[in-house]
């Protein structure tokens, strides 16, 4: 099982306060992070309301380079209302 391991145990009870206050949801939660292990640090939140299709790393490197020390992160969604 990936840890994690960034912030304090005060913001992180900030941030999921925030999140139910808030009706968000994080998709992005159980994305792995670049070391081998952890679990990302980079986030996106969106509103419970919406469907998620799914979520995803994006690895920041090219040519085996690496172009960052954090990855993308891409959450997908079915508004509702919306036409593809």
């Amino acid at each position: 099982m990936a840890k994690e391991h960034a912030g304090s145990k005060a913001s992180r009870s900030h941030l999921l306060a925030a999140l139910e206050r808030w009706d968000l949801i994080v998709p992005t939660a159980p994305l792995a992070h670049r070391i081998p292990g952890l679990l990302s640090i980079d986030h996106i939140a969106v509103p419970r309301a919406w469907p998620v299709a799914g979520a995803v790393r994006v690895v920041a490197e090219a040519g085996g380079r690496r172009l960052s020390d954090h990855d993308a992160y891409v959450v997908e969604v079915d508004l509702p209302g919306s036409t593809p």
